[in-house]
């Protein structure tokens, strides 16, 4: 199933890169900013596309070393991880004692998903058990908050078709998504009837495969501390001891394609869910964005082979083309 994913983003791949050459409004110039929409902070890029590497994020205007690209982007779906059930508060992913929802959180808690689950009679302790045996499984959680949220007006259906998906498996799931989308019914019931199907439920699941982050929130985040260095040693030192606050999506973040040498670097800064892009050099106008989706550190064929095994693509970016 794992090589019919691959082959099946493969072909995702090929059809994206074929729109690109087929669009003449896709180019990347470089006064892109004053005929295309812009976005990010003070619109710091626009959107294109090219051939090789398919849909991504240009910078619209000169960026400055560790300026915002992107500034505190809320996920469009995010889930704890089970090991901090009973210690993040499950809306914005901060540190809470018993996993107690933030007392600011709780409204907005509450809108989107709290009150139709309550309503609805939702019950997830069957999903969470076999999320459980089956080694912590992350993603049938994202996608039973996205459940509610759809349901509730919370999150608009038609939203998540924004996120590269692999071709076929939403005609095709793999038995074991079928498997899951089950469980996740009946955790629903009628009530989930009309969204929850195994269609939905194999989009939803490959595009999270595609475009989820592990959200890596430094222990210190939420310190007054707003110095660069510190906050990205942070990171690192939460990287290197495996800890992880939960997975997430973001709309605007999910348009940055990857680089071995990225010229962008993923910030959780605010003690949060929410995600800032910040410039690791000068970028000039119309250049691509890049972040990187791997330990950029590991030797070459180590990020190859896990880049092709994830996420379905050959890196031929300019390390990799020199063979560093």
């Amino acid at each position: 199933e794992r090589v019919r994913m691959r082959a099946a983003a493969r072909r995702c791949a090929r059809a994206s890169r074929a729109r690109a050459r087929r669009s003449d409004a896709r180019s990347h110039r470089t006064d892109a900013s004053k005929s295309v929409p812009t976005y990010g902070a003070e619109d710091a890029f626009f959107i294109g596309a090219t051939a090789r590497s398919g849909r991504g994020a240009y910078a619209a205007r000169a960026l400055a070393a560790n300026e915002a690209v992107i500034s505190r982007e809320r996920p469009l779906m995010w889930h704890r991880t089970m090991d901090n059930a009973r210690s993040r508060c499950e809306w914005c992913l901060r540190a809470s004692a018993g996993g107690a929802t933030c007392e600011s959180c709780a409204d907005a808690r509450r809108l989107a998903y709290g009150d139709f689950e309550k309503t609805h009679g939702v019950d997830l302790s069957e999903l969470e058990a076999y999320c459980e045996k089956n080694g912590g499984l992350k993603f049938p959680l994202i996608t039973a908050r996205a459940a509610s949220m759809i349901a509730s007006g919370a999150l608009n259906k038609s939203t998540l078709e924004w996120l590269c998906a692999a071709n076929d498996v939403e005609t095709n799931p793999p038995a074991q998504w079928l498997e899951e989308c089950d469980v996740l019914r009946r955790a629903f019931g009628d009530a989930g009837k009309d969204i929850i199907t195994p269609a939905w439920y194999a989009g939803i699941t490959s595009r999270l495969h595609l475009n989820s982050f592990r959200v890596e929130i430094p222990v210190d985040a939420a310190a007054s501390t707003t110095d660069f260095k510190d906050v990205l040693s942070a990171g690192l030192d939460a990287i290197t001891q495996g800890t992880a606050s939960g997975s997430a999506v973001y709309k605007y973040v999910s348009l940055l394609n990857h680089s071995c040498a990225p010229n962008c670097h993923t910030h959780w800064e605010n003690g949060d869910s929410s995600l800032t892009i910040r410039a690791l050099r000068e970028i000039a106008p119309g250049e691509e964005l890049t972040i990187t989706y791997v330990d950029a550190d590991s030797p070459r064929d180590a990020r190859r082979a896990r880049l092709a095994n994830s996420y379905a693509f050959d890196c031929a970016c300019s390390r990799c083309a020199a063979g560093e």
